[in-house]
């Protein structure tokens, strides 16, 4: 189901391609199946389509002379190809936002395992063999996860080791009360 803000922007985009509701429904259904933005199985790769689609009718009609391109600073259309060329099939809006937010995430682990000693490199390292060289939210997802599983077993690893540390030491005192 489509937020609030995306059912707005929407119907924004339907206003600057010059659409009558009918039209606008007819549209919708031909993109999305849905005749309606608050229709629950409306998704956001439906939204990024329907953008795409409006956004190819308003520049055929302003081709054609019947339309001119909003100058509001605003506008949903500012530019030809925007969201035909923002919203490919690997990824939508939401897609981008929840990169985001990764993307914090991961600079968040990589800090802790540079606290560990762990630097760059080893972390470019483990990113190269995760991701292959892919950029997507799918491939930074995955890379989030490797580094949440190596931080995991590097703190494991530091604390079996002070706990083994910490034996050895009252092995050793005792040892030497005794």
């Amino acid at each position: 189901m489509l937020s609030r803000a995306q059912q707005i922007l929407v119907k924004r985009a339907q206003r600057e391609a010059g659409l009558s509701d009918a039209d606008y429904r007819v549209a919708l259904e031909v993109v999305s199946g849905c005749r309606s933005t608050t229709d629950a199985r409306m998704t956001d790769r439906h939204c990024d389509l329907v953008l795409a689609y409006f956004e190819a009718i308003l520049w055929r009609a302003v081709d054609a002379g019947a339309l001119q391109p909003s100058c509001k600073p605003d506008a949903v259309f500012k530019q030809r190809g925007y969201w035909a060329q923002k919203n490919t099939r690997q990824e939508t809006s939401r897609d981008r936002y929840a990169a985001s937010s990764v993307t914090r995430q991961i600079a968040d682990l990589e800090r802790e395992l540079g606290v560990m000693g762990f630097g760059a490199g080893y972390c470019a390292s483990i990113r190269a063999k995760v991701t292959e060289g892919r950029t997507d939210v799918r491939s930074l997802h995955a890379y989030r996860a490797a580094l949440q599983r190596t931080l995991r077993a590097k703190q494991n690893k530091f604390a079996d080791a002070a706990s083994a540390d910490s034996k050895q030491s009252l092995t050793t005192v005792t040892e030497r009360q005794n």
